[in-house]
């Protein structure tokens, strides 16, 4: 599962970020209360492409090392359905333990074949930014998350040719998605992409950058200090999620999922804890 994203045209893909969260507000059942806000958790976790049901959550959950699952919750470069998720199965997830990795995929780099891509203009790029931020919030809000501040969410930015313009917009991009998010009551700003190939160290140069960042860096090895192309100066201090192993099978109380495996030191929702991990 190297790529979480829709490539060809649809009519969802070409909707614009504002009419994709309302699509999701009409789509989701009555939204139950989940608590606001998040902590850092150090831990391993799992991300599917689909979320699994509840029953193969709660399989995954006892005896297990899983302490957090990635959950694509909207955005039109979504590739997956998702006929699992709803306000009840964060709700019943929760209560069984998990905390989450809240991920949304909207456009991606100008320079990339992706349907949806964001302009290469700067500061069309930077209103694109925060128009995502918005729709993520939204989505949020509608699946239970409270609107108290402090929800880490993450901006799926798959991996790009190399290009100065390219990247120029991919950062400015990036800011609007943080800047926006900072406003009150503010969340927790993350991006995901290929360590190298999404060139997030890029986004260490930006003000403020990126609360903290979930490379993909498929070395086998959990240790989110050991990061390709991520100088140990950037996202220091509890700001790492590593997606360490790529897509693979895994079976657990009975239940087999296609999944790629996280380590986290680092912010998931609603709240984390500190579990004995390798993941420093």
């Amino acid at each position: 599962m190297t790529i979480r994203l829709a490539r060809l045209s649809s009519l969802t893909a070409l909707l614009p970020a504002a009419a994709v969260g309302l699509s999701l507000l009409i789509a989701s059942p009555p939204a139950q209360a989940i608590g606001a806000g998040g902590g850092v958790l150090q831990g391993k976790g799992f991300d599917a492409c689909t979320a699994p049901s509840t029953s193969a959550m709660s399989a995954w959950w006892s005896g297990t090392p899983w302490s957090f699952v990635g959950v694509y919750v909207g955005g039109n470069s979504r590739g997956c359905s998702q006929p699992n998720l709803t306000s009840s199965w964060f709700n019943t997830t929760n209560a069984q333990g998990w905390r989450y990795e809240l991920l949304w995929v909207g456009p991606q780099a100008p320079c990339t074949t992706f349907a949806n891509r964001m302009s290469y203009d700067i500061n069309t790029a930077y209103q694109q930014g925060q128009s995502e931020a918005n729709g993520a919030y939204h989505a949020l809000q509608n699946f239970g998350f409270g609107t108290a501040q402090g929800t880490p969410v993450v901006y799926d930015l798959e991996g790009y040719p190399n290009g100065s313009s390219c990247r120029a917009a991919v950062k400015s991009f990036m800011q609007g998605w943080v800047d926006q998010l900072a406003i009150a009551p503010a969340q927790v700003s993350g991006v995901y992409g290929s360590a190298c190939n999404s060139y997030l160290s890029d986004l260490a140069g930006n003000a403020p950058p990126p609360a903290y960042i979930v490379p993909a860096d498929w070395d086998n090895n959990p240790s989110t200090s050991a990061m390709a192309c991520i100088p140990s100066g950037f996202w220091t201090t509890h700001q790492r999620i590593k997606q360490y192993q790529g897509g693979h099978n895994e079976s657990w109380g009975g239940v087999t999922i296609n999944i790629d495996s996280n380590c986290a030191n680092g912010p998931v929702a609603p709240s984390g804890a500190y579990y004995t991990s390798a993941c420093n």
